[in-house]
């Protein structure tokens, strides 16, 4: 499951951001024309050290004085070598065709072992010659972004210390060395990285302070305490830090061993471009480096036992301490330490820096299915809430082209690619002030696999050998072709956050799409297709309501079933059950016109499950209204597509179901997410998700639960609305039984790293979704049916299209229940574990008959409702309800007759264990 980090990039350096960093993606290489030759020319007058050279090759029109100051800024002393790259060329205004063009270059000049990139706009102009005919020269020029502080970083080679007793800590990481060796590597502002050798006892030792991250390293490593021997180390440091960690008296001065030194340089090849490093592509086949901010740490240690471990203190990241597995790939550590949880606490927006935020997206989009291959043109229509900014990050798929970036606003822009990520940085030619409207028109293409979501499906998890067909098997899956959340197909903003969209998505026949939005009346029409012999169809989609992400599922399709269900008496039956009034819905999130249009649309040979599922979600959806209040969209379309397993996915107007193939050969009963006696379940479970991961979004991954456990339990009340109580009891014992059974795994907020060091989403969805749902049936329990719903109404209308965390979650309910429940949510959501109790009792008759309950819970404590079960001699049972929190918890229940017995927790519905007497 990816991180937002995986290893640390000051984020300051890297809001810089590359401006010419990365793997850069431009238009088809020029030939060497008249312009060309110019930009040669340039480079050859910087490499010269020469101003006045620049000047010579200024047209006629230009400015001098303006073209003197940037030619002083531009040509320096002590330029070793000079790079331009022409990223971009338009027609330049007031010139007539061909002979005026406006440039986008970036220029790189190398310094010896330093370097800087700089962002221009350059017009030039042809003019004609007495000797030569005509030639090019600068008729403008400006810029627009720089970066400096690049460094190319070696080892020296010169410099050999010895240290002996050496010892560094950074938080919760202690490195110790009884000799060793260290090579020294320097930027402009000092030594900034170390490659340490040891000679003798070389030892690393980390022990998370958070008690459930000590538990994660135990499920990686055995214990709670890494404590081994390290090969060598590779620390990074920015100068200041390093001088204070290793003054020079530390370091003893040698002759260099040429065998210790090869050693250390591979280490230091290896572990350099892994962070703070920049590959600037075709400006320079080097890898340049940043300086990390004063306080970062970055430790690449090399051990036997676990092979490369990289530890990270990122002073800029809410989460700023992490422990990263790099053979497996895995974040085994990650946390706040306590500077940062002082500073703002271990909630946080995932959103909350953002410099800007998107309000709408209109995406024209070509998809060839047969070859994965889009080709799009996106207007991502945005507003700045930084106080300034002059440049801004979209995500958009690595593999995807970007052929150009316009905005209304400034006109052609530089957009960049950052090697190895989904960002797209696009360079403004000035300044955008808080509250300043932009639109940005991105041009791109590309072949992108389709992805599978990772964090927002339900699907069970079989190991590798487990065989999916039978071998006789004669039906191979439908081709069915998701891009939704993680596969970063359209431009979109970095952050998430809520916009409407519209989109016109082509493909050829015989497919067909479903997308996040309303179908437009009279879509699909009939287009040609380019390159093509048949013809193709291009649908749109409009979402009007705001939505987290757009997402698009290409397959065959045959519609199924189309009907409108009115919800009018459904949202009526909230108030008629004499609950307070409903939040008013947030201004401009647009009111609900007190219907839904659903449809199905199924692969052809899931057409009878189609029927059979529409008159289903016809109900789930009536009865989802009447519990909130609301629907949050007008529109829904159910998918019915072949997959080789069970599953779902629930974007917004959308949801998928996996409907396993007939000739599968598996059996899921042991996933948590496999309710066999209930068909429905899965239906229920993403239908839920309209209101709960889509209307009312989540802020960080330790807030997941909102969404899972929300769709979780609505599911399970659709078990009981359709089927009786009966029903709902087994859906809610099965999930307090895996609840128990992965409790220790850790707690509900570890999100989407519960089983990721093992490898085990069972673990994820066993607590996540399950021990989440149970959580809000305890609550409901604790605080009583009415004021249960109630909180529930209000945490909808408060977030619709906004993001809840699990604070919001909380106060919610406290106020709907007029009690304080947090001792609640920090045992059963950021705890971890299941109640160990055990219970005795014993009758009195004296004042009045009555059984005396002691509850001892034996573990961690926890605050918990759970029913005690008189037994009575002639067969009668009588069922209470307790709520026990204390380490030794005592009730007094009336009896009406001889008791042979009493139990605890009969009916399975809180997750806890009996400790045996």
């Amino acid at each position: 499951m990816p991180r937002r980090r995986a290893v640390p990039i000051a984020a300051a350096a890297l809001a810089l951001l590359m401006a010419g960093a990365g793997e850069v993606r431009t238009q088809q290489p020029l030939p060497l024309d008249g312009i060309v030759r110019l930009l040669l020319k340039i480079e050859q007058v910087m490499q010269a050290g020469s101003p006045d050279g620049y000047m010579d090759l200024l047209s006629s029109v230009a400015h001098r004085g303006l073209a003197r100051e940037a030619a002083e800024a531009l040509v320096v002393p002590g330029i070793t070598r000079a790079v331009i790259r022409e990223r971009d060329r338009g027609p330049l205004e007031g010139t007539l065709p061909g002979d005026g063009y406006r440039l986008m270059v970036e220029i790189f000049t190398e310094r010896g072992r330093q370097a800087r990139v700089v962002t221009w706009r350059l017009d030039v102009r042809r003019v004609p010659t007495d000797t030569s005919g005509d030639e090019w020269r600068i008729a403008g020029q400006q810029a627009l972004a720089t970066v400096d502080g690049l460094s190319r970083l070696f080892l020296d080679p010169e410099r050999q210390y010895r240290v002996r007793d050496f010892a560094t800590r950074a938080h919760d990481l202690d490195v110790r060395m009884g000799e060793g060796l260290v090579f020294v590597a320097s930027s402009a502002g000092g030594p900034t990285a170390a490659v340490f050798v040891p000679i003798r006892d070389g030892v690393i030792r980390f022990r998370p302070a958070p008690e459930v991250e000590r538990e994660q390293l135990r499920a990686y490593a055995g214990s709670d305490t890494i404590d081994t021997r390290f090969e060598a180390l590779f620390l990074r440091l920015h100068p200041s830090d390093f001088r204070r960690r290793f003054p020079p008296e530390t370091l003893a001065p040698e002759p260099v061993d040429p065998r210790v030194f090869r050693k250390a340089a591979e280490v230091f090849k290896e572990s350099v471009p892994k962070s703070y490093g920049l590959d600037l592509a075709d400006l320079s086949r080097d890898v340049w480096s940043i300086e990390p901010q004063p306080g970062d740490f970055l430790a690449e240690i090399q051990t036997r036992r676990f092979q490369t471990l990289t530890y990270a203190r990122s002073a800029s990241d809410p989460e700023d301490i992490s422990l990263f597995d790099r053979r497996r790939r895995r974040n085994i550590s990650l946390y706040a330490s306590p500077e940062r949880l002082a500073a703002g606490g271990r909630s946080f927006d995932e959103d909350g820096q953002a410099p800007y935020e998107v309000s709408h997206y209109q995406l024209d989009v070509s998809i060839d299915p047969e070859r994965f291959w889009l080709d799009g043109r996106a207007l991502v229509s945005l507003r700045v809430t930084a106080n300034a900014i002059n440049r801004l990050t979209l995500r958009l798929a690595e593999p995807l082209t970007v052929r150009s970036v316009h905005s209304v606003e400034f006109g052609r822009l530089l957009a960049l690619r950052v090697r190895g990520q989904n960002n797209v940085v696009v360079n403004l030619t000035g300044f955008a002030t808080r509250g300043t409207i932009l639109n940005l028109v991105v041009a791109y293409s590309g072949r992108l696999e389709p992805d599978e979501p990772d964090r927002e499906t339900a699907a069970p998890q079989f190991p590798q050998d487990t065989p999916i067909l039978n071998e006789a098997s004669s039906f191979p899956a439908e081709t069915n072709l998701l891009y939704s959340t993680r596969s970063y197909w359209y431009p979109q903003a970095s952050s998430g956050g809520y916009a409407t969209a519209t989109l016109h998505l082509a493909v050829p026949e015989p497919y067909h799409v479903v997308a996040s939005g309303e179908l437009a009346p009279g879509s699909p029409v009939v287009v040609p297709q380019a390159d093509r012999h048949q013809q193709g169809r291009l649908f749109t989609f409009e979402a009007r309501q705001p939505v987290r992400y757009l997402a698009c599922l290409i397959s065959r399709f045959t519609r199924v079933d189309s009907r409108t269900v009115s919800l009018v008496d459904a949202i009526g039956s909230v108030a008629s059950r004499g609950s307070t009034a409903l939040p008013s819905i947030p201004a401009g999130s647009g009111a609900f016109n007190g219907e839904i249009a659903l449809t199905v649309q199924a692969n052809p040979r899931q057409a009878g499950r189609g029927r059979n599922a529409a008159a289903v979600l016809a109900g789930v959806m009536e009865y989802y209204a009447s519990l909130v209040g609301d629907a949050p969209y007008p529109a829904l379309t159910l998918a019915l597509i072949e997959k080789n397993l069970p599953g779902g996915h629930s974007p917004p107007y959308l949801a998928i179901l996996n409907q396993p193939l007939p000739a599968a050969a598996i059996s899921w009963s042991g996933d948590p997410a496999a309710f066999q006696g209930f068909p429905e379940f899965f239906l229920a479970h993403e239908a839920a998700h309209q209101w709960w991961g889509q209307a009312v979004g989540w802020r960080n991954y330790h807030d997941q639960w909102i969404s899972e456990g929300f769709s979780q339990y609505f599911a399970a009340l659709w078990g009981r609305k359709s089927q009786g109580d009966g029903l709902f009891g087994q859906l809610l014992r099965r999930m307090a039984q895996w609840a128990r059974r992965e409790g220790h795994a850790g707690p509900v907020s570890l999100g989407y790293r519960l089983g990721h060091i093992k490898d085990d989403s069972r673990i994820f969805r066993a607590i996540v979704y399950n021990k989440s749902a149970t959580v809000l049936h305890m609550l409901r329990r604790m605080i009583g049916d009415d004021a249960f719903f109630r909180g529930v109404r209000h945490l909808y209308f408060e977030f619709r299209f906004r993001k809840a965390g699990t604070d919001d979650v909380r106060r919610a309910f406290e106020q709907e229940s007029g009690r304080s429940l947090k001792r609640f949510f920090d045992e059963w959501i950021d705890g971890f574990g299941t109640p160990l109790v055990a219970m005795t009792w014993s009758t009195r008759i004296a004042p009045a008959p009555a059984v005396t309950l002691r509850v001892e819970q034996r573990g961690r404590l926890h605050e918990f409702p759970v029913t005690a079960t008189i037994h009575y001699g002639d067969g009668r049972t009588e069922d209470h309800q307790i709520v026990a929190g204390d380490r030794v918890s005592e009730f007094s229940l009336p009896v009406s007759g001889d008791v042979r017995k009493v139990t605890l927790n009969r009916d399975g519905l809180t997750p806890l264990e009996i400790a045996p007497r």
